[in-house]
């Protein structure tokens, strides 16, 4: 934390104002929102998580037609801009996972307590509503305010038993949303999305943070189920705002974007995987990104996998924030934000703002010089220090690898 000038505790006035946030929803407040309580809705999550920042709902609304809402906590509603909170959460940018702790972006009474979508509490969110067929292609959407009460708190590995076949309850809506997710990560692929399946791991330590035993993790379908929806809520809010309406140019906005790879890193990566016995086709796209995922599905389960998965991610750009949209690469989208994490990205907190002003009318002259303005630097600065937590989380995985390798 030392060496990469990591935040080790909240400045007092920072915690003050956090303590100052009421619990309790103000009932006109609810009156202003679409009420979405009465929804099934729950949040899937690892075990150890204890900020529930996403939460899905989902109804058959007539046969092969589903509605499933992607609710995220609505930040934007406690945390103003320009106040002490707001000026705390922008210098850290971002939480940072180490192996043995988070260094939270926002204090715990928010991102723990009062923004956490705990189940059979009322929670104030900001959600991306869907209306797919069961082809999983969306019919009808709408973006705005709402009140949800979350029925159940999932972790991945209780949604994966339902979804290998294990009894319980919500196992049908579980099992319906994971139908659904698989169609949408077909349709990426078909789209030319690359599949990095990366392996991690993760340590068992004991209470002085020594690790006792290391353990690989896997993503799982409960894990794609998730990252599914919340990539089909971050592509539809950025088209939402980044496509050019007639005549109107579209408002100045933080998208995530991933540039080409360099050719070079990739002739690269081609001529170490052909000791191996692979190949890429580099000719197109599209040849690319289907020679990746075929090379991606050869090595499974091989003993070189993981080596060449990590150096396939290497031989990669850098996603980064950036006011100036030139699409997500490796996603095959040509529009693509952050919108889904508030409680722990800048700048899904910042798009949460822009996207309210646009749907209230308000993004006057006034306010699109004002982001015209903020905007670039918001997303310079959550590069860099998105940077940093990465180097500084594999940094803790290589010292707690380290210490467990020294025993």
């Amino acid at each position: 934390m030392a060496e990469y000038e990591l935040p080790v505790k909240f400045p007092p006035n920072v915690l003050k104002a956090a303590e100052k946030i009421p619990l309790d929803i103000p009932e006109e407040e609810i009156r202003k929102r679409r009420d979405c309580r009465e929804l099934t809705t729950f949040t899937i999550d690892p075990k150890d998580a204890k900020d529930f920042d996403d939460a899905l709902s989902v109804r058959t609304l007539k046969e092969g037609v589903y509605e499933v809402g992607v609710h995220i906590a609505d930040v934007s509603y406690y945390v103003k801009e320009n106040t002490v909170l707001d000026k705390e959460a922008y210098a850290r940018a971002t939480s940072v996972y180490l192996v043995d702790r988070t260094i939270p972006m926002l204090p715990e009474r928010l991102s723990n307590g009062v923004c956490s979508l705990r189940p059979d509490e009322d929670k104030l969110c900001f959600s991306a509503i869907f209306k797919l067929d069961a082809n999983a292609q969306v019919l009808d959407q709408w973006f705005g305010r709402t009140v949800i009460r979350s029925n159940r708190r999932f972790t991945y590995e209780e949604a994966q038993e339902r979804i290998e076949g294990a009894e319980g309850d919500y196992r049908e809506e579980i099992l319906l949303l994971n139908r659904l997710a698989q169609k949408l990560r077909q349709d990426r692929f078909k789209a030319g999305a690359i599949d990095f399946d990366r392996v991690e791991v993760k340590f068992n330590l004991d209470e002085k943070g020594h690790p006792v035993s290391v353990y690989f993790k896997r993503s799982k379908e409960a894990n794609k189920l998730i990252e599914e929806f919340m990539l089909l809520a971050n592509k539809k809010v950025a088209e939402r705002i980044g496509k050019p309406k007639s005549g109107k140019k579209a408002p100045t906005f933080v998208y995530r974007i991933h540039e080409n790879p360099l050719p070079e890193k990739l002739e690269e990566f081609n001529r170490f995987v052909a000791k191996f016995g692979y190949g890429l086709k580099t000719g197109s796209r599209k040849a690319l990104t289907s020679s990746m995922n075929n090379l991606m599905a050869e090595v499974k389960d091989k003993p070189e996998q993981n080596m060449i998965e990590t150096l396939a991610v290497r031989t990669m750009a850098k996603a980064a924030y950036s006011t100036d949209n030139i699409g997500h690469y490796g996603l095959a989208f040509d529009y693509y934000t952050h919108f889904t994490s508030p409680i722990r990205r800048y700048p899904d907190l910042q798009i949460h703002r822009i996207i309210k002003e646009v749907l209230r009318g308000r993004m006057k002259e006034d306010r699109i010089s004002h982001y015209t303005e903020l905007l670039p630097a918001v997303a310079e600065h959550c590069s860099k220090t998105e940077r940093r937590a990465d180097e500084a989380e594999r940094d803790t995985v290589k010292m707690k690898k380290a210490e467990y390798m020294k025993q």
